[in-house]
């Protein structure tokens, strides 16, 4: 981020880190799937999947976000603009659609996601300058709906305030995010805010580490004959004879493989094209209704499952992604922010939204769940279905009690 001149600006950053990783245990086989239920909605999604479509198209090679990470830190702001004004409502439709109703439920998954303090952290601060009086009630109204904090801090020292800012973000995504703030980009920053989520997840059924290989990983297709330019050695994971949620979706032309956690009704969603389709045509015609639908289609397969171990440190600047949203009144000089401060000469404007990123998918995880009491013993006479990643695909952190997007990613190439 460039240095601001001539203004006192507001600057957010959102930061989350993901790993799929835990030390092995015993692994009890069984060939049953994990209980799913899809989200029934109603959905909130379409901003999400606007951050989705416009970031992983934008960004060369890979890629991982939070849309859940930019919702909180836009819930913050939404808090503190003016009623009726255009940044009043350009927030709300982003949060929303326009439906104040989502607002809340917004604000109770969050503190939900907080109370649990387990294997998700959520955690928000608003750092401000010691000569910014932040209003009473904006303070409690962020605390008591968000559990969020405000923290007086000298932005002038910078050099102090980056290493005390880059400390607390540590802390919060347990060393996985390391010297996001830099010294230089606190000048004339008068308002930070900050959202951080960290996420490790067990797998609920575990790929066997002495299964993985290394195979052809193909990447850099070519647009003139939608060819393939060049293949990479990667160490694939693999899955035999085990029941998986799945759906081939004739609509988008892509292969949905559900592979759950272990707690809170989690899973990442492998979205993966078929061969003729590129990475990039499936994100355009990608719809919220479309990933609904296969979501809810979703049955019961014997998978063969092949995919590389990934690992993806990103960061990027939403500035320009929100803008192309229709967010861009916060980033002006006539944003109207009034309900975060009292007592200014001139209005606060937000500079950008920072964010950084980084997950680590591999075979561990924690034990397989032991088959349920009951259940039915029954034999798929049908060939498996075969879901071998090897070409770019998408992956989706998706929380099926509440129907959030924790996290959303490609892997162009999973050996970058």
């Amino acid at each position: 981020m460039g240095i601001f001149h001539g203004g006192r600006w507001t600057v957010l950053c959102c930061v989350f880190a993901l790993t799929s990783a835990a030390t092995p245990r015993k692994i009890l086989q069984n060939r049953f799937s994990v209980d799913y239920q899809p989200f029934e909605g109603p959905w909130n999604d379409d901003f999400d999947w606007n951050v989705i479509k416009e970031v992983l198209h934008k960004a060369p090679g890979n890629a991982v976000i939070s849309p859940l990470s930019v919702k909180a830190l836009l819930a913050l702001l939404y808090e503190g603009s003016a009623s009726k004004s255009v940044t009043e409502r350009e927030l709300l439709q982003a949060l929303s659609g326009g439906n104040e109703q989502a607002v809340s439920k917004l604000q109770n998954d969050l503190l939900q996601y907080k109370q649990q303090q387990r294997n998700l952290l959520i955690t928000d601060r608003v750092y401000h300058d010691v000569s910014v009086t932040i209003r009473q009630k904006y303070h409690s109204i962020i605390e008591a709906q968000y559990s969020a904090i405000t923290e007086a801090i000298d932005f002038q020292d910078n050099l102090s305030a980056a290493a005390k800012i880059n400390e607390w973000i540590a802390q919060n995504t347990r060393g996985s995010i390391q010297n996001i703030i830099k010294p230089d980009m606190l000048q004339d920053v008068l308002l930070m805010l900050i959202n951080t989520v960290y996420f490790k997840g067990s797998w609920a059924i575990s790929f066997p580490p002495n299964a993985t290989v290394d195979r052809p990983f193909y990447f850099g297709r070519t647009s003139a004959r939608n060819q393939f330019a060049a293949t990479r050695a990667a160490p694939f994971m693999k899955q035999r004879e085990r029941i998986f949620y799945y759906k081939h979706s004739d609509q988008l032309n892509a292969q949905f493989l559900r592979l759950p956690y272990d707690t809170n009704r989690l899973s990442m969603i492998v979205v993966l094209p078929d061969e003729q389709l590129s990475l990039s045509q499936l994100l355009t015609r990608l719809t919220p209704q479309a990933v609904h639908q296969a979501l809810a289609d979703m049955t019961e397969e014997e998978v063969e499952i092949e995919l590389p171990r990934f690992s993806i440190t990103y960061s990027s600047s939403m500035r320009e992604c929100l803008h192309q949203l229709g967010i861009a009144r916060v980033f002006s000089d006539e944003a109207e922010l009034p309900l975060i401060s009292r007592g200014r000469s001139s209005p606060l404007k937000v500079s950008t939204i920072l964010q950084k990123s980084c997950i680590l998918v591999d075979e561990q995880g924690t034990e397989a769940s032991a088959a349920t009491e009951g259940t039915l013993v029954f034999t798929i006479l049908k060939q498996p279905i075969k879901f071998i990643a090897n070409r770019p695909f998408l992956f989706l952190i998706y929380d099926e009690g509440k129907g959030n997007w924790l996290f959303a990613g490609k892997v162009e190439d999973p050996q970058a």
